[in-house]
């Protein structure tokens, strides 16, 4: 049409590369980049490292968070409480501080002139591979806290000092393994071997034929067993973790396979423990459900002792189920996912039945996100969406199975990611609408110009700075918005909702409108106004920078007013915008750059009928915000 008009051809083929370069957004690629590594950044600072940059998207619609107990949900920091031998004896003392008190009805015990409570410390003490550190910070656990929890308990009781003495090493460990819920160890004493083994207490007494009364050994019984077993149900109800205890003493000489050593044990009773909740893990329940995602417990714990800290942390609701592993493990695929909705808790899982729950929520349409730090988990890790591996207890193994490790083991860090990941997804879909809105604006300003036969109302040069410096900079600001309050309000996104939803797309469209149909009535007037077509150009220019620095602040929140976001929340945003106002005003008054750009200065009244006009695009963002346009999305169920 131009060079049908007499324009020389050679400038229309560089008008018409630079308007293929305003019609594709160029920066978008570059500003996702931006958002994505800032906000892993970020991520990486509260303690949540991501190992695969895909799983920042896909936090964002998490629905079910798939959690341990023990070090996520709680402290780590697990303290014997009671220990029942028959008796109940209760165990003073805070944390790994080896210093406190065994009472037994409210008087002092000596555990030393106690055999029968001594035998059971050092079975504990011998079962385990941490160990007690004094450090510059206090007392410390080197190894797993359980286990911690035995040898500090031996040591306030006096007899580690005896076992470090009299045993003279281990000859073999049969580890504890989730499947088998026990460990068994073999050590050389000054009088032969000695066997500990500790695990669940329904195990521990599946393999114990005599139990300890009274300081002696005798065959155990069917009510024996029971009273064991209520012992056990009563400390799990009071939210402890139970352990049993058993051992045995064997010849020099005598077979050391696994079968043979396990073999009639005798039982030595029942050690219980505390792991306090995370007063921030509590928090973050509570946000969670907000947020509309659903927080499941899977422990390898009793029924019971999950059920107390899930009523604790508000994870186990009225209605909420507790499915054990044993009944998971008779249920067929559509048996689990008829009551897969209505459980809260899972206890006493094996990791195999950890696969098993994820892929019946993945079947119920949620996208689940899972934490593991055993060598078994790797397959559940794999099979969530999200997998999640700890920090600080996790295997190498599950490390590389997961998308994102939480360094402090903290569930409230999970729940932080994913309000990190909902606050990148939106942040690009803000600046995505913000460049697409500039980039529609700007063609239809030169195209509809045209075709209603004015001269082009930019040059190939002005449309390129507009796009390279002055779009740039508030999108970069965009990129880096903090989260605004209702944020976590919000139901997951469906995962698979385009960034452009019909609603976006919309809102979009509608800004770019106002800004082309403001930029082409400024051009007109100024073209009837008798002033040169340098200066109508650059009223074109600078009007279509001023409607893009309202745009761009305004593009902050796709809900919240203009009028109501405060600038100081993002300084990063007003740089952006001071940076591409300062760009627009070199090219109009450096005198080199208007040779460049072929700009013109404007006056007084020009800028004033800019500014004035410009600010339409916020009036009808608030007109569009108000009826939700941008928002009008899609939830995963």
């Amino acid at each position: 049409m131009e060079v049908n008009r007499g324009a020389p051809v050679l400038d229309t083929l560089i008008i018409a590369a630079a308007l293929a370069v305003a019609a594709i957004p160029t920066a978008l690629p570059f500003i996702t980049t931006i958002t994505l590594a800032y906000g892993t950044q970020i991520m990486a600072g509260k303690n949540a490292i991501i190992r695969r940059l895909p799983a920042v998207e896909t936090l964002g619609s998490t629905t079910v968070i798939c959690t341990d107990k023990t070090g996520t949900l709680t402290r780590g920091e697990m303290m014997v409480r009671r220990i029942w031998t028959g008796r109940e004896v209760e165990v003073t003392g805070t944390g790994y501080d080896p210093a406190g008190t065994f009472r037994l009805e409210g008087e002092d015990l000596n555990p030393s002139k106690d055999r029968h409570l001594s035998d059971l410390l050092v079975a504990g003490a011998l079962c385990n591979n941490s160990r007690l550190e004094e450090g510059a910070d206090g007392w410390n656990v080197i190894g797993d806290p359980t286990e911690g929890a035995l040898i500090v308990a031996a040591s306030k009781a006096g007899v580690l000092e005896y076992v470090e003495g009299w045993y003279l090493g281990e000859v073999v460990e049969f580890p504890f393994d989730s499947e088998m819920r026990r460990m068994t160890t073999v050590h050389r004493s000054t009088d032969g071997l000695t066997v500990s083994m500790k695990g669940a207490p329904e195990t521990v007494l599946a393999f114990s034929g005599r139990i300890m009364k009274d300081g002696s050994e005798e065959p155990i019984g069917p009510e024996d067993r029971l009273r064991a077993s209520k012992a056990s149900d009563e400390m799990a109800s009071w939210g402890l973790r139970v352990l049993a205890l058993a051992g045995k003493e064997m010849a020099p000489g005598e077979p050391l396979d696994r079968e043979a050593v396990e073999l009639d044990l005798t039982f030595l009773g029942l050690v219980g423990m505390i792991d306090p909740p995370r007063e921030e893990a509590k928090e973050a329940i509570a946000v969670c459900r907000t947020a509309g995602i659903r927080p499941v417990m899977i422990t390898g714990d009793h029924k019971l002792t999950a059920s107390a800290i899930g009523r604790e942390l508000g994870i186990l609701n009225e209605g909420g189920r507790v499915l054990e592993g044993t009944e998971l493990e008779e249920m067929t695929a559509r048996e689990l996912d008829d009551v897969i909705e209505e459980v809260s808790i899972f206890s006493r899982t094996t990791a195999e039945q950890k696969v098993r729950i994820v892929e019946a929520l993945r079947r119920k349409g949620h996208i689940v996100a899972m934490t593991g730090d055993g060598v078994n988990d790797g397959p559940a890790l794999r099979t969530a969406d999200i997998g999640i591996a700890m920090g600080k207890t996790g295997t190498e193994v599950s490390k590389e199975a997961s998308d994102m490790v939480v360094a402090d083991d903290n569930f409230a860090t999970i729940v932080a990611a994913v309000e990190e990941g909902r606050r990148i997804y939106s942040n690009i879909r803000k600046a995505s609408s913000y460049l697409l809105s500039c980039n529609f604006a700007e063609v239809m300003t030169i195209f509809i110009g045209v075709m209603l036969g004015l001269p082009v109302p930019l040059i190939a040069l002005q449309i390129l700075w507009i796009n390279i410096v002055t779009d740039e900079f508030p999108a970069i600001g965009l990129a880096v918005e903090p989260p605004h309050s209702d944020l976590m309000k919000d139901e997951p996104r469906d995962p698979a909702e385009p960034i452009l939803t019909r609603g976006l797309f919309l809102y979009t469209l509608g800004i770019s409108t106002v800004i082309f149909i403001g930029t082409l009535g400024l051009y007109a007037n100024a073209l009837r106004g008798g002033v040169t077509i340098e200066e109508a150009r650059t009223t074109v220019f600078a009007s279509l920078v001023i409607f893009e620095m309202y745009n761009a602040y305004n593009s902050r929140s796709l809900q919240t007013s203009f009028f109501k976001m405060d600038p100081r929340t993002n300084g990063k945003l007003i740089l952006g915008l001071a940076a591409s106002l300062g760009g627009l005003l070199v090219a109009i008054y450096h005198p080199f750059m208007q040779r460049l750009f072929e700009t013109a200065p404007l006056g007084g009244e020009s800028w004033a009928a800019i500014v004035v006009t410009a600010s339409a695009v916020v009036l009808a963002a608030e007109i569009f915000k108000r009826m939700e346009l941008a928002e009008k999305r899609s939830p995963v169920r």
